[in-house]
């Protein structure tokens, strides 16, 4: 089953969709926060040593446990994209996107022709010759969305027109990527990097499409950015929530420890 009908209905009702995002390659992780309730997982093969087979196994066990599959590819580049695309996960997420054109090849990549170069070899997505090909064609853009994100300063000066590429499903940021690009690297509060998310979001928002975050957990600023008009937000990742929550129940143990 692919959830994405799903996520679009909450998004239609106003409704706050969220998820946290998968780096390690064991696919239980994603089984874990279906089960938990959320409503999408992002299986991370950007900066992580997950492999392709890997992110199969976590797009199987995601929407085996009633959770969208979102993975964040390297790049917009056609032939890096297209066998990620035939794991026909619920979403994907071109990062980098700096400029028009970067967002233009993003959606060409994930698209079949007249609207893009995507090679047509299709296996999960047609249900392994299950589904006829006319069908399969007929809702594919429906049911896998391209989530763009922003991360560089040159695209927020420019987001009025990046908006309007067509295509577009979703507009998400990098925070940190961005904040280098304005020589204010992980100042993250910095007003001119808050202001600079703030125009994205802004502009996403004017232009009907929905609009997401991913970040850690601060309940100040989830507050800040749903008030904003947020459709989604990934917060923390696998292995941050794994240490968090083991050293503090270390401590926890030692505290007691120490009080005999």
């Amino acid at each position: 089953m692919n959830h994405t009908p799903r996520i679009r209905e909450k998004w239609s009702k106003g409704q706050l969709c969220v998820g946290t995002q998968i780096t390690l390659a064991e696919a239980t992780v994603s089984e874990l926060y279906g089960e938990a309730g959320f409503d999408f997982v992002w299986i991370d093969m950007e900066h992580s040593a997950m492999t392709i087979v890997d992110a199969a196994a976590h797009v199987r066990a995601a929407r085996a446990s009633g959770t969208a599959a979102w993975i964040r590819v390297p790049s917009d580049d056609p032939v890096v994209v297209k066998p990620i695309l035939e794991l026909h996960p619920s979403a994907v997420i071109v990062p980098r996107i700096d400029s028009v054109e970067r967002a233009e090849s993003a959606i060409s990549s994930c698209r079949y022709p007249p609207r893009g170069v995507r090679g047509y070899g299709p296996t999960r997505g047609v249900r392994y010759g299950m589904l006829p090909f006319e069908e399969y064609l007929a809702q594919v853009d429906e049911e896998m969305m391209v989530i763009i994100q922003i991360e560089h300063i040159n695209a927020v000066k420019d987001i009025d027109n990046i908006v309007n590429v067509p295509g577009i499903d979703s507009i998400t940021v990098g925070p940190f990527d961005l904040s280098l690009s304005m020589n204010l690297p992980g100042q993250f509060s910095h007003p001119e990097v808050l202001g600079a998310v703030e125009t994205i979001f802004r502009a996403g928002i004017k232009k009907n499409i929905p609009v997401g975050n991913s970040m850690g957990f601060d309940p100040a600023a989830i507050k800040k950015w749903i008030d904003l008009g947020l459709s989604w937000i990934s917060c923390g990742d696998d292995w941050e929530i794994l240490m968090e929550n083991s050293k503090k129940m270390l401590d926890e143990i030692r505290d007691i420890a120490s009080r005999k």
